[in-house]
């Protein structure tokens, strides 16, 4: 057995069997290691534990008798965890189970994402990649993040377990035809125009949907409008604050960065994914999102349609005509309008934001 100490933080890391031939001698050993480091916040980490038996589960009581607060234990086995299970200590102890390690079919890169990369598998799955340095946390989140929308009725692939892949992580989701609206447009260019008004039907249904327990994407903004702090003019931060103000609150799902890159297109039907900034508020917040992608970004960076979703500038134009016009259809021309202004103003406050914040 041995131990590491960092940031006030005790990670015990026992091995092999705890059953009642060692009970004894590994309490001894655990609470030596608890009373060298008396100030210390105790977690096990059981990556190389194979069994513990009820004298091992005994000696976990104790020592969460002795420290008077939860016990985190993780990279717990199936076979651990079951132990655990049946005999209700998932209540007692945070536990987290041990992911498994995949190695990777094909590399053929399907969806470019922010944090990461989306890549098909041979065994009717796909796999994100994140990028060397996201957090755990931040994938396990966006992993439950997909859950809860499918859970409140958002049309989202389904995410299964968080997995090693190399030196980084992963989340395995179902394939579901593993065809995004970019390369269904790539594929068959003749049909930009019939994708584009499903499209806009899709983001009329998505729009429908009120969720519960997602954050208020307002709040994001105003996150950011902190970190940029002084940097930030004064007439800057009013503008935000008042574009912000000004728009109406909604429970309405938003996805927060939607694109023709993570829709999957699955026979008549479309697929959200990479939902790592799902969040509740007014539907501007997707139509943003998608004029500044598909319109504004190719004046900031030339080539992004291309790099970004293997589509020519002008067909990312035509696309959000046509879409744009479909989902505003049956407004007032004045609201048309009005919406058109919105989305410009929008993306210069938004992208002076977003510069401060990196800069």
């Amino acid at each position: 057995m041995h131990s590491l100490v960092k940031d006030g933080l005790l990670k015990i890391f026992p091995e092999g069997r705890i059953d009642s031939n060692n009970a004894d001698a590994v309490e001894k050993e655990i609470f030596g290691i608890i009373e060298e480091n008396p100030d210390c916040t105790v977690t096990f980490d059981f990556r190389n534990l194979s069994y513990i038996s009820s004298a091992g589960l005994r000696v976990l009581l104790k020592v969460r008798k002795r420290k008077k607060a939860e016990i985190e234990i993780t990279n717990v086995s199936d076979d651990v965890f079951e132990i655990f299970s049946v005999t209700g200590f998932t209540y007692n102890f945070k536990i987290t189970r041990k992911m498994r390690t995949i190695f990777l079919d094909r590399m053929d890169l399907e969806i470019k994402s922010i944090n990461g990369g989306i890549y098909p598998q041979n065994d009717d799955s796909m796999v994100k990649i994140f990028n060397k340095g996201v957090s755990i946390n931040e994938i396990r989140k966006e992993r439950d993040t997909a859950q809860d929308a499918m859970l409140e009725g958002v049309p989202t692939l389904i995410p299964y377990d968080v997995v090693m892949v190399g030196d980084t992580y992963g989340i395995i989701y179902e394939a579901a035809g593993s065809t995004t609206l970019a390369a269904a447009i790539k594929k068959e260019p003749e049909r930009l125009p019939e994708y584009a008004e499903r499209f806009a039907d899709f983001l009329h249904e998505l729009h429908s949907i009120e969720v519960e327990g997602f954050p208020d994407i307002k709040d994001r903004y105003r996150e950011w409008l902190e970190i940029a702090g002084d940097r930030m003019t004064e007439s800057d931060r009013y503008n935000i604050s008042a574009l912000l103000d000004g728009i109406p609150d909604s429970k309405t799902f938003i996805h927060g960065n939607i694109n023709p890159s993570n829709v999957i297109v699955n026979g008549d039907e479309m697929l959200l994914m990479d939902m790592s900034g799902a969040a509740h508020g007014h539907a501007i917040f997707d139509l943003q999102a998608l004029y500044a992608s598909l319109v504004e970004m190719e004046k900031e960076k030339p080539m992004y349609c291309s790099s970004t979703f293997r589509m020519s500038y002008e067909s990312c134009l035509k696309f959000w005509e046509i879409f744009f016009n479909a989902y505003m259809k049956g407004r007032k021309e004045e609201d048309v309008k009005k919406m058109k202004l919105l989305l410009q103003r929008y993306f210069i406050l938004k992208q002076k934001l977003i510069m401060l914040i990196e800069a």
